[in-house]
């Protein structure tokens, strides 16, 4: 049913339905848009390049047989496994960026795709800036309890 205000001033109703009015997008906020996502993939690539070279280091690096290595310590252990989660997780990451840069939309839709990304973006940066000093904590603490 059509609003009785359509009809005031001597209007008479069109027998054509109203075209929708079309989204305008700037050119330029297409371009901003474009530019952010592309500055988000190359952060995105920095932390999958770092992430995986420090547990490659982290898992090559030995000094010989007699030398202690990574595994033999549960902070250094920890660190590996969390840098290889980091790396994994970044590039997924990069996947859903270069998806967004060459297609133009979002993997999920908008509203999903921002608490999405904010979740999986805090809960690693918390959960990989809290455990390190706690595990780093309870193998200070084991060793002062050996001492």
């Amino acid at each position: 049913m059509r609003s009785p205000q359509s009809l005031r001033n001597g209007e008479t109703p069109s027998p054509h339905p109203r075209i929708p009015p079309h989204h305008f997008h700037s050119t330029v906020s297409a371009q901003k848009l474009r530019r952010f996502n592309t500055v988000i993939l190359v952060f995105r690539l920095a932390a999958f390049c770092f992430s995986l070279a420090a547990s490659v280091f982290m898992l090559t690096n030995s000094r010989g047989s007699n030398s202690p290595h990574w595994y033999d310590f549960d902070a250094f252990r920890f660190v590996v496994v969390a840098n290889a989660i980091v790396a994994v997780y970044s590039l997924f990451e990069m996947g859903a960026s270069v998806w967004e840069i060459s297609k133009g939309a979002t993997v999920f839709p908008e509203i999903l795709q921002v608490w999405f990304d904010f979740s999986h973006d805090q809960v690693p940066t918390l959960s990989l800036s809290l455990f390190p000093a706690l595990t780093h904590s309870l193998e200070f603490l084991k060793q002062m309890r050996e001492v």
